[in-house]
């Protein structure tokens, strides 16, 4: 035996010891359990290392996104991956920085009083802190704006420290949706369809029926008259909107 290993350090080969992968720390959140979903769960787990960051409107075309975005998160609990740290976050639109921290930071154990009277200033650096040293992946689900990952401490996402950012917005799924209805074809027959069609698709409110049934109506009007039309009638509708115009 001792003549072996003095063969082995004499040769200088070694086999190098696998290590173990480090358990990820991710919270199971509950979830409905939709038929033939695993197919398209696997895609977006196929998908989710190209990028820094992308949304789950642009990778399924924008339906049923927060199932997916919940059913991802649980997912990573029970397969091997590479990251250390999973954060589930809803945003939604009347969320400020400040409730963002607070659903991000109770990953780490912030959750009492004294934290949660912290100002954004003083709650950043220590989500920072947590996050700084790990490999994480953020899911922010219902995203309606931009938001400002300094602000709200979550360093950048880069290939140096190999963390990712996953969101979901209703306004781009619901534009994802209805554009796919309408079709490249009378979208492209005119550079002022795009810019009315995104009205039209906003004044749908974000209801998947809505864009779906105008969406059809619409793949046969290709001319600016009658997108400017479609926009006139549903303005006069009782649909709720995306936004407050």
């Amino acid at each position: 035996m001792l003549q072996e290993i003095s063969d082995h350090k004499s040769t200088g080969v070694f086999e190098k010891v696998p290590e173990n992968q480090p358990t990820t720390s991710v919270v199971v959140r509950p979830v409905e359990q939709p038929i033939a979903l695993e197919s398209t769960i696997q895609k977006v787990w196929s998908c989710k290392w190209t990028k820094m960051w992308g949304s789950l409107a642009s990778m399924l075309g924008g339906v049923g996104t927060t199932t997916l975005l919940t059913k991802l998160n649980n997912k990573f609990s029970t397969t091997p991956n590479v990251f250390e740290v999973v954060i589930w976050a809803l945003v939604s639109k009347d969320s400020d920085v400040g409730k963002i921290q607070d659903r991000i930071g109770g990953n780490f154990g912030f959750s009492d009083d004294s934290w949660k009277n912290k100002s954004v200033d003083q709650k950043a650096p220590d989500i920072y802190g947590a996050l700084r040293n790990k490999r994480f992946i953020v899911l922010l689900d219902d995203l309606w704006e931009r938001v400002d990952l300094n602000q709200v401490g979550i360093p950048k996402p880069s290939q140096e420290n190999g963390s990712k950012l996953i969101f979901t917005t209703r306004s781009l799924e619901a534009w994802e949706l209805f554009r796919d209805k309408v079709g490249d074809e009378t979208l492209n027959n005119h550079p002022d369809i795009p810019n009315l069609a995104k009205q039209v698709a906003k004044r749908c409110g974000g209801l998947p029926l809505a864009l779906i049934t105008i969406g059809h109506a619409m793949v046969c009007k290709k001319t600016i008259g009658e997108w400017k039309y479609a926009i006139e009638m549903l303005k006069r509708c009782a649909l709720p909107k995306l936004e407050n115009e």
